[in-house]
């Protein structure tokens, strides 16, 4: 819950959507106040103007003063804006409807409390020199006042929702491009430093993705530099090494003493071991280059019929049998790199496998995916290094078989590339020993 919450209050679309909505609703708050204070003036002003009006016509006796022995009708349907016509000098003992108004009221508008009620007066002299009030309650002005300002806040409040979805809406469509951006690169493989496209980008977002274009150029150019640096380095290295190599066999051929032997034999495993090595970063610094995705499609039996033919001296020498079972699969791939990727790990599996074992290749095909599994007779890896022997340069304790830590790496790095699947375990059915390297077509690429 609380990433949750981190995650949205550091989400600009969040950010943007709150403080549009603040300010919607501030401004309502503002124009709710003053739509209030509008209509209150707009009120005071009718009121008052009726007063002076009717107050005109007391003046021009057209409302003759009451009879003192009459009474004096008042609405009982909406009281609060009855009229109130009372003369200020009218004789003790005569009725009138509002006996605590004042005698001594000053002359013109103004406001009075009369009976605990809130009262709007308008005194006046009127022709035969006596003096009337003209009074109202100010609950009616405060009423229509009320009233004009709710119908000015019913509408936007109706419309606040609407216009709170509408900036949710517009700030998702506005923040689109960034997220799709996000999951193309978010999308793309460790070697791929290509550009973003800076066409139709907005002036806020533009300096920040060309400020990421340059810094993706520096890292191509200094990565390029790297692998430039290990090819050469490898290239040449390989000459000498493989004449080591060689003289080193001629040596053992030619040698007699026992304890030279030895060592001279020590020293080709270690020359051999670090010929491989070389080979494996060469193929490593191949493999991570950016290259086209010109994809073909291939037949996995003839695939792997070429692979068996540059790996079998290995495998005659330790008197391997390798099977190949299942029907052929057609997949949609790079043929050099699938052709690196399946003979690191036939290769592993020849050199990991005692004499006179069997490996088998099993290729299997459903309706979600095709696979091609190499299951061999080695010692197998432990569960909790299965997963550390695709790092660079890791190879298990123990194990005294010539090698680089490379080839996995190299597997790994090519099936990132061409969108496969690969898996690592141990073989567990009855009297089954070694490992099991799965590798998993998805259907779109069959």
């Amino acid at each position: 819950m609380d990433g949750r919450k981190s995650q949205l209050t550091d989400s600009l679309q969040f950010r943007l959507s709150l403080s549009a909505a603040l300010a919607i609703v501030l401004v309502a708050m503002i124009a709710g106040m003053f739509s209030y204070w509008w209509s209150f003036e707009e009120a005071i002003e009718v009121q008052d103007e009726q007063l002076i009006q009717l107050a005109a016509l007391v003046n021009h006796q057209r409302i003759a003063e009451p009879d003192s022995a009459a009474d004096i009708e008042v609405s009982k349907i909406d009281p609060e804006s009855h009229f109130v016509v009372q003369w200020l000098d009218t004789p003790p003992g005569q009725f009138v409807e509002l006996p605590d108004m004042p005698a001594d009221l000053d002359d013109g508008l103004q406001t009075r409390l009369i009976q605990g009620q809130s009262w709007r007066l308008f005194v006046k002299k009127v022709a035969n020199g006596r003096r009337v009030a003209v009074a109202q309650q100010t609950e009616v002005r405060d009423e229509f006042a009320r009233t004009s300002a709710l119908n000015t806040l019913i509408p936007l409040a109706v419309l606040i929702p609407l216009l709170l979805i509408g900036v949710a809406y517009s700030s998702r469509w506005v923040f689109a491009p960034l997220k799709k951006m996000a999951m193309q690169l978010d999308s793309r493989s460790d070697s791929d430093l290509t550009s973003l496209p800076e066409e139709n980008l907005a002036a806020e977002i533009a300096p920040f993705v060309r400020a990421i274009n340059r810094l993706l150029q520096r890292i191509s150019e200094f990565v390029e530099q790297q692998r430039k640096f290990t090819r050469d380095a490898a290239h040449e290295l390989r000459s000498p090494l493989t004449a080591i190599s060689l003289q080193t066999e001629r040596l053992l051929e030619l040698s007699t003493d026992a304890p030279l032997h030895s060592r001279l034999i020590n020293l080709h495993k270690a020359t051999e071991r670090t010929r491989i090595l070389i080979e494996q970063l060469l193929i490593s610094a191949r493999v991570q280059q950016e290259a086209g995705d010109v994809r073909v499609v291939i037949s996995l039996k003839e695939l792997l019929r070429e692979v068996l033919e540059d790996l079998l001296p290995l495998a005659e020498v330790k008197v391997i049998d390798i099977s190949v079972e299942g029907e052929d699969i057609q997949v949609r791939s790079q043929a050099i790199d699938l052709h690196i990727l399946i003979k690191n790990l036939v290769e592993n599996a020849i050199r990991y496998s005692p004499p006179s074992a069997k490996i088998g290749i099993f290729l299997r095909e459903n309706s979600q995916y095709a696979e091609l599994v190499v299951q061999d007779n080695g010692p197998g890896i432990c569960s909790a290094e299965q997963e550390r022997v695709f790092d660079p340069f890791y190879r298990v304790a123990g194990n005294d078989q010539p090698g680089s830590g490379l080839g996995l790496t190299i597997v790994r790095t090519i099936a990132s590339r061409l969108g496969l699947k690969i898996a690592l375990y141990n073989n567990t059915g009855a009297g089954q020993s070694g490992l099991s390297a799965q590798v998993i077509f998805p259907k779109q690429s069959t």
